[in-house]
């Protein structure tokens, strides 16, 4: 049953010049869910919310969603389920999850994503400059292109500060150079499993943020889709 329109968001998106498609593919879910929103048959989640207001620069009351009662009690999503899980469950049933994950980011971005990860940082960076407008593929691309070179960094200067004690043979070099050996180490075993469930997670259709760069992503990937002025658009 319909809970009463939002004609706010739907003011604030026609304003700039977005469809319910482009306005879904900025913060990362559907036109379907989107239009909910608007008719009123849905309310944003906390983590949607959050990211429309930081679009639209505008607070959760301003944007029309503190307006119903409802939303105060709105059940709040499970700490650890993803952006898509979120967006699923607005509908208070989640049997088909799966289904509506698989729908909600499409096969071509799900396998664009995939390839992010398979060269680490390289191909992560060539995807962040092909790729303009699909906001799924940029998020694991720049996920890459983050972790990945940091890692690459890190790895190359523990091997130089490794080599160049290992020149030495007093004893507190020999053991500088032991704990930075199992530094190394572990550098290497955390990437390569980061890398594994980077994949995975990206052929899959989630967004899954990557440790210590996932947050950062999203935040450069949110920055750039500032709403231009009125009226100037940016084409769905």
């Amino acid at each position: 049953m319909s809970q009463g329109r939002n004609e706010i968001l739907k003011r604030e998106r026609e304003q700039r010049g977005w469809s319910q498609a482009r306005l879904a593919e900025l913060i990362g879910t559907d036109a379907a869910t989107v239009s909910r929103w608007e008719r009123g048959y849905a309310t944003p989640s906390p983590y949607f919310r959050e990211h429309l207001c930081r679009l639209f620069e505008k607070s959760a009351q301003d944007l029309g969603f503190l307006l119903e009662k409802q939303v105060e009690s709105e059940q709040k999503p499970s700490p650890s389920a993803s952006p898509l899980q979120e967006a699923a469950c607005e509908e208070r049933s989640c049997p088909q999850l799966p289904d509506r994950q698989a729908l909600a980011v499409d096969q071509l971005s799900r396998r664009l994503a995939l390839l992010s990860y398979l060269l680490g940082w390289v191909s992560g960076l060539f995807l962040f400059l092909l790729v303009r407008e699909k906001r799924f593929i940029r998020f694991h691309s720049l996920q890459s292109l983050l972790f990945f070179g940091g890692s690459h960094v890190l790895s190359i200067t523990l091997l130089v500060l490794l080599n160049a004690t290992e020149a030495e043979h007093e004893n507190w070099r020999e053991y500088l150079a032991a704990g930075l050996a199992l530094i190394l180490l572990l550098t290497i075993l955390f990437t390569c499993i980061v890398w594994m469930m980077g994949m995975v997670q990206a052929w899959q259709g989630r967004p899954y943020q990557v440790p210590f760069v996932g947050q950062w992503s999203d935040q450069i990937l949110t920055k750039q889709v500032r709403p231009s002025p009125a009226g100037s658009g940016d084409g769905a």
